[in-house]
This record gives structure tokens, C-alpha cells and sequence, in this order.
């Protein structure tokens, strides 16, 4: 229905009109081919391979005008969206179906609007708790208009993890009432045995991951899974494996050195290099900034220990326990950053806002799972940083916790360990973001490959890795300078 030079431009959508010139209007219009009757009492005027998906869209639009009296219903009241099949549910006062391409209207027989039921447009919903009850029906006839038992679960966790348990038990004291005015008692009672089970007060049965999560006292963040499985799936196919193979005395004190030196750089805790040589070696902490030079002390601590490094926990509980030692050890002059422990309220940076505490312990659980089934080394190194990063279980020293899960893992499978530099930051960052904003994991991985790939190099002795390092540029800005490999 292409419209030629100079005709108005028509609606998506047109009703039948209310007097005689826009019915004359409207048969005008149709006899020039440029609208068609898409069903009843409804003309359209896109082409045929776009009505369903208009329709669709319109669908809110469609009732209010035909069926201004509607109440909407079942999990249309949940969704405020077509089914995956192009139903609506509608609750009127009988059963009936009208049908558009792409679109069913379900009228099904019941009770009228209850007086908390919202306004919806020009429309009246189910309230939340009528709604609930509404998608609890055990009738094998009526499953098309209910929602999913998992996502129904998973609804009463966000609503849990958002507003708290008080909300909870609102939502329930109003759906007794409802379920006592309307005979819907089978409801009511798989209503009150799901809200129970996920606030840990009954024991009955749940279909959803995050409500079993729940339900065991370990929810998790579903989107920071989403990330993880994605990540996961990009590293099942094969890695580089990077031998680290230099036997010098100092090689791994020094690289170990510049590995904390970096890592805190990138988190703003800047010093020149030979203030950090001072402060590691020297222990000669400048009075001005004892905590920024505990920082860089606490981190070389850790990633210099080779056997505390070389050790990956066996367990889910003994992971949380080395993250938890380790961030002790870095942040010990710290006591801001609570060290050891995991935080309580939830952080953020910039405009980046991180997991909620209530999901760490089962975000972290989740990912580690994952890990399992990735070969040790490169695989699990790149994978297990993203995870402390995603979560970002502490108060503060995340981005340089992630990096020692990196080291540590790598160490262990006899890898050459990975350093961000300066010149990198960015680079790195940015794929970071790919993966946690656009969900895209390759760029984090590809940039990890690379890193392991120009962090492979001697370390010893210390004043020929030095100017090696800085003829390559690691300790240049990225808007400055290239990274020379």
C-alpha cells in the first residue's frame, strides 16, 4: 500500500467511524485500495506482511477503543503484552474469542473489576494480588492464560529482593480477601505455599532456579548469570596456553611487582615507579599517603606469595574463604573497605551500579558452578576475574581482587600470568563493558588473549625489564602513546 506523492498520510490502524462522512471517509479509502478490513471493526493501512506485528503493538489501543469496558486479566495483567501466541486475556460476561491476524482477544466468563483493580488507560486491570490468583489456576483448560509457574516465581523474588518481606506478606493479606470474595481458595492456598517457601517459612515445592536459589537462602542476580553463560560459551572453544618458562631468581618477585603496581594504577592509586620501588622494597611508606602506598604493598604481598598464588580452591565454600583471606591481606589499612568482608550495602561507580548484597553469595555460587567445566589455565583465569568483577562482592578493591583470581589460576596450571598496563587500560575496559553492558563476551576475551600474549616476558634482571617496559610504552596514557608488542 505504497502512498503516492501528495496523499495524507494514514494511521497504522483506523475504527469504524462514529458518524456517516467518516463512514464514507472510510469506504472511500478502501475502494482506493488504501485500507482493508483486518477483522472486525478494524481497518488497517499497512502492508500485509506488517499487520500482525502492527497489531500486536497495538494492542492496548484496539480494547480500549472496541472494548472500553474491559477488564484485563490472567497474565495479561502481568505482562501488558500479547502472549507468545497473540492472545490477550480479557474477563467479561462471557466466553468468547475475537481474532485479527496476529492477535487473539480471549473474553473469559468472571467477576467484574473489584475496586482496587487499577485504571489502564482508558481500561481497568487486575491488581497484583487479583492477578497472582488469577495465574494460579490449576485447570489443564486455562494454562494458555497463565503465566509460567518459573516466572511467576521469579516475580515474587524481584518483589521480595525490591521491597522486602513486608510487601510480601501485603500482597498475600489482600489475596486472602480477594480468594474469600471470589471462591478461589485453591488459588489462594498455592499462592500462600509459594510466598512461604521463598521467605524460607514452609517447605513446599519451586519450579524456577531463582526461586530455589531463594528458597535455600542464596538468591542470585539472574542478568549477572545471563553475562556468565554467555562468557562461558565463548570459552569453550580453545585457548591459547602461554607456558611461562623463565627460571630466574627474581622473575616472578619482579613481575609480581609490576603485576600490583599496574593493578592499582588502573583503580586511581597512582604513584611513579620509583615510588612504588620504594614502598614495595624499601617499605619506606611516604607520611602523605600511608593508605594509597598499603594498597600497592598489600596487592604485591599477595600476587609475590607463589604458594599462595598456586593455590585454587577445591570447593564453592573455600573460594568465598580465599576471596574473603586475600582481601583481608590487600586492604588490611583499609578499615573503610571492611577488609574480609563481603559488603552489605550495595555500591556503585559512576553511573554503573553493582550487584545487590542479597546476590552476591549466589551470583558467586552460580559462576564458580560454571567454572568447573572449563579446562584450568586461560579458560578459568579469564572467566573467574569477570565473575568478582561482575558481582563485585566487596566494598572496594574488586577490579584488583578479579585480577589475582586471574593470577592465581594461571599460576596454578603453569601459565604466564596476565598484567594491564597503563597504555592497556583502556583496551581493557572497554571490552569489560562490551561484555557487561552490550553483552557481547568476545572482545573481553580476545583482549585477555592478547594481554597474556605481551605480558610473556622475562622479568629479570630488574633494570633491563624496566627499560624494556618502558620502551613498549606500558607505562604511557592510552591517549598518548601505542602499545609496542
Amino acid at each position: 500500500m505504497a502512498r503516492p506523492t501528495g496523499q495524507e498520510t494514514l494511521p497504522p490502524i483506523l475504527f469504524p467511524g462514529a458518524n456517516s462522512t467518516e463512514r464514507r471517509r472510510l469506504a472511500g479509502l478502501k475502494a482506493a485500495g488504501r485500507i482493508r478490513s483486518a477483522g472486525p471493526r478494524l481497518y488497517v493501512s499497512v502492508p500485509r506482511a506488517e499487520t500482525a506485528a502492527t497489531l500486536r503493538r497495538a494492542w492496548s489501543t484496539i480494547v480500549a477503543r472496541l472494548f472500553p469496558d474491559a477488564l484485563i486479566t490472567h497474565r495479561t495483567a502481568l505482562e501488558f503484552m500479547p502472549s507468545p501466541r497473540g492472545e490477550v486475556f480479557i474477563t467479561g460476561a462471557a466466553h468468547r474469542e475475537v481474532r485479527y491476524p496476529g492477535l487473539v482477544l480471549k473474553f473469559i466468563r468472571g467477576p467484574g473489576p473489584l475496586p482496587d483493580d487499577p485504571k489502564f488507560l482508558t481500561l481497568r486491570s487486575s491488581s497484583l494480588p487479583r492477578a497472582l490468583l488469577e495465574n494460579l489456576t490449576t485447570r489443564a483448560s486455562a494454562r494458555s492464560r497463565v503465566l509460567p509457574i518459573e516466572q511467576l516465581e521469579a516475580r515474587l523474588e524481584q518483589i521480595l529482593h525490591t521491597s522486602g518481606e513486608a510487601e510480601l506478606g501485603t500482597i498475600r493479606d489482600r489475596a486472602r480477601e480477594i480468594a474469600e470474595e471470589l471462591g478461589w481458595g485453591t488459588a489462594y492456598r498455592a499462592l500462600d505455599t509459594l510466598i512461604g517457601t521463598l521467605l524460607g517459612t514452609r517447605h513446599g515445592k519451586v519450579a524456577s532456579a531463582i526461586g530455589i536459589a531463594r528458597a535455600a537462602g542464596e538468591p542470585f542476580d539472574p542478568p549477572c548469570l545471563e553475562r556468565c553463560q554467555l562468557l562461558f560459551a565463548e570459552l569453550r572453544r580453545p585457548l591459547p596456553a602461554i607456558v611461562d618458562t623463565f627460571t630466574a631468581a627474581d622473575h616472578f618477585r619482579n613481575k609480581a611487582f609490576f603485576e600490583a603496581y599496574f593493578s592499582n594504577y588502573i583503580e586511581g592509586t597512582t604513584f611513579e615507579v620509583a615510588e612504588a620501588e620504594a614502598i614495595v622494597f624499601d617499605k619506606q611508606i611516604p607520611a602523605a599517603r600511608p593508605k594509597d602506598a598499603h594498597d600497592v604493598l598489600g596487592t604485591f604481598e599477595l600476587v609475590s606469595d607463589l604458594s599462595e598464588m598456586r593455590r585454587t580452591p577445591p570447593t564453592f565454600e573455600a573460594f568465598v574463604e580465599v576471596l574473603r583471606a586475600r582481601h583481608a591481606t590487600m586492604m588490611a589499612r583499609r578499615p573503610e573497605a571492611v577488609p574480609g568482608e563481603f559488603k552489605t550495602m550495595p555500591n556503585r561507580a559512576g553511573d554503573t551500579v553493582f550487584l545487590h548484597p542479597d546476590y552476591v553469595r549466589g551470583s558467586l555460587r552460580k559462576g564458580w558452578e560454571l567454572s568447573r567445566d572449563l579446562p584450568p589455565g586461560l579458560a578459568r583465569a579469564i572467566f573467574l576475574a569477570f565473575l568478582v568483577s561482575d558481582v563485585h562482592p566487596f566494598v572496594d578493591g574488586n577490579g584488583r581482587m578479579s585480577r589475582i583470581v586471574s593470577s592465581s589460576e594461571l599460576l596454578a596450571a603453569g601459565q604466564s600470568t596476565i598484567i594491564i598496563p597503563t597504555i592497556f587500560r583502556d583496551d581493557y575496559l572497554q571490552a569489560l563493558r562490551a561484555l557487561t553492558r552490550r553483552h557481547r563476551p568476545a572482545p573481553f576475551v580476545q583482549a585477555m588473549i592478547r594481554a597474556q600474549k605481551f605480558s610473556h616476558l622475562e622479568f629479570s634482571p630488574y633494570p633491563r625489564i624496566l627499560a624494556e617496559l618502558t620502551r613498549r610504552n606500558w607505562f604511557r596514557e592510552p591517549d598518548d602513546a601505542r602499545i609496542v608488542e
